[in-house]
């Protein structure tokens, strides 16, 4: 019996009023196995894309909007979304996208070139302070040359041109144009959004469930049928646990981020459950402030690194669903260097190390302390069981080595304020690369808070410098060498303590068919799934067969 039977008859006839209103008719088949319930722990703060933070609020928002182009899974290679083609000018300084007429919000208004200036325009605007607005730097102007035909004009050619110009999904500039500029992340768009895509939002009910239907207006790029997965339910459950037991019991279909120490037990309760394995863009690491002293000291970061065990948590915590992380570019990336030495695991030079700093156990309690002040650490992590199991581990480990640690173990939404604020000693966090090749964001000074996310606050000019160099390379070669090179200052410096990155574990109700995960989102494809018996349709537009 699936979760969505289980929810109150209320909540369900009021969320089907909104649905059938808006699509101005009721489907003729079952709602109940058309309807795909996944468990998350996290539930987003908005569904505004240019005011979303963290990974899941962007892949809800992912099946509301749109961009230009779909990216593919070799993180090269496009395919048409909202844009039908696109061209580059004699010089490659220009792209200029076509789109296609058939596009509609979903409220039927067309989408036009005006939205894709006015999303650029939003972007770039330093009053909305999009955390990712570096990514625009090298467009000068975005050019609307008529209804559906738009011209990016770049300051220099570089590998990343097209990447760049469709990176941020597109806004609709009718409903958001006359919001003042500084308002926007706050406006109530983020509660009652209006995309491209899909999927439209239909409820959401804060703290239990938000509610997707599919979009009547939408029309599939590659020539797809309308989405066989009527509604999408993201249920908020508040622990791991419960989650883990909410999937054996049937009431989710979906579950990602499944703990390798679950799947036992998955596959006994719930033999109609597929995992799926997915390479994986996440890396898990400690994080240095480098704001608070001693995490400034890069002497002092190297050796807590030495006096954590990376090994044994990753045997331990995720029972060799993972590796050892040894850079801040992930192996599925084409620039990642695979011949990075980890730094070893060494109590006793660790320990020598943080000697040489001034710390000494001065009144023989067991830790090291420096001008009357102990070596002590708050740890921060959000109430992720797996996570808390890391941190336990790290907190023993660092004991060895005379450092005190305190874990604090936080709410997600509140965890996730105190790093963007900065206010924390170390964090355990667990991060989704970008597809794009590019450290600007996590490691170059001009992306320390509020301004990106290099939370850590990390700056070493040299490194600032191989970035912006790797960022004007127009082919691999040259920008693969210059990217290791920043690859192994990082690592050298230690702002985070890498220690693993673990493999995408997610399971699925096998009465959904046609599935297709993906590196980029596990849902990427998700408007071509099937649900059975009609596994034939839907999945002959996406990404091909299943995995």
């Amino acid at each position: 019996m699936t979760a969505y039977r289980r929810i109150a008859h209320g909540a369900t006839l009021a969320a089907l009023a909104v649905c059938t209103a808006f699509a101005g008719a009721a489907s003729d088949a079952p709602l109940e196995p058309r309807t795909l319930v996944v468990g998350t722990r996290a539930e987003p703060k908005t569904l505004n894309p240019i005011a979303i933070t963290a990974s899941e609020g962007h892949q809800i928002a992912g099946l509301i909007f749109h961009k230009l182009l779909e990216e593919q899974d070799d993180f090269i290679s496009f395919k048409p979304q909202l844009a039908s083609s696109w061209s580059w000018s004699a010089d490659s300084l220009d792209v200029s996208f076509t789109l296609r007429p058939d596009a509609r919000w979903s409220d039927g208004t067309p989408v036009t070139a005006a939205d894709v200036r006015f999303t650029w325009q939003v972007h770039t605007d330093t009053t909305v302070a999009w955390p990712s607005a570096s990514i625009k730097s090298k467009i000068r102007d975005v050019e609307v040359k008529d209804a559906h035909t738009v011209v990016f004009h770049f300051t220099e050619r570089y590998l990343y041109q097209v990447m760049d110009a469709n990176d941020g999904v597109i806004l609709p500039k009718h409903l958001l144009e006359k919001i003042p500029r500084a308002e926007l992340k706050t406006s109530p768009f983020g509660r009652a959004p209006v995309g491209s895509g899909p999927y439209f939002l239909s409820k959401w009910e804060s703290g239990q469930y938000l509610e997707l239907a599919a979009n009547p207006r939408y029309v599939d790029a590659g020539g797809g049928p309308a989405p066989r997965v009527q509604r999408v339910l993201f249920k908020f459950v508040p622990d791991a646990v419960t989650l883990a037991a909410q999937l054996k019991a049937g009431e989710i279909d979906l579950l990602e981020a499944v703990q390798p120490g679950d799947l036992a037990g998955i596959k006994q309760s719930r033999p109609d459950v597929e995992i799926h394995t997915v390479p994986s863009r996440r890396m898990t690491f400690i994080a240095w402030n480098e704001k608070r002293p001693p995490f400034d000291d890069r002497e002092v970061r190297r050796a807590l690194t030495m006096a954590i065990d990376r090994g044994e948590i990753i045997r331990t915590v995720w029972q060799g669903y993972a590796t050892e992380c040894t850079s801040p570019i992930v192996p599925l990336l084409w620039a990642h260097d695979a011949s990075i030495k980890p730094l070893p695991y060494d109590v006793r030079a660790a320990r020598a190390a943080l000697e040489k700093r001034g710390f000494k156990d001065t009144d023989r309690d067991g830790f090291l302390d420096k001008d009357g002040k102990p070596l002590a650490i708050e740890l921060i992590v959000n109430d992720v069981q797996s996570r808390i199991d890391v941190v336990t581990l790290v907190q023993a480990q660092l004991k060895k080595a005379g450092v005190k640690v305190d874990v604090r173990v936080m709410e997600y939404n509140a965890y996730i304020d105190r790093i963007l604020a900065t206010d924390y000693d170390g964090a355990l966090v667990e991060w989704k690369a970008t597809t794009k090749v590019d450290l600007t964001g996590l490691f170059h000074s001009k992306s320390m808070r509020p301004k990106g996310f290099n939370f850590v606050s990390y700056s070493n000019p040299d490194v600032d410098r191989v970035i912006d160099e790797a960022l004007t390379k127009t082919d691999t070669a040259s920008a693969r060498a210059l990217w290791n090179r920043a690859q192994r200052m990082i690592y050298d410096d230690q702002p985070y303590t890498f220690i693993a990155v673990p493999k995408e574990l997610t399971a699925v109700d096998d009465r959904f068919c046609n599935v297709t995960p993906s590196a980029i989102s596990f849902f990427v494809d998700l408007h071509h799934w099937s649900v059975k018996p009609d596994c034939s349709a839907g999945g002959a537009a996406g990404r091909g067969a299943p995995r």
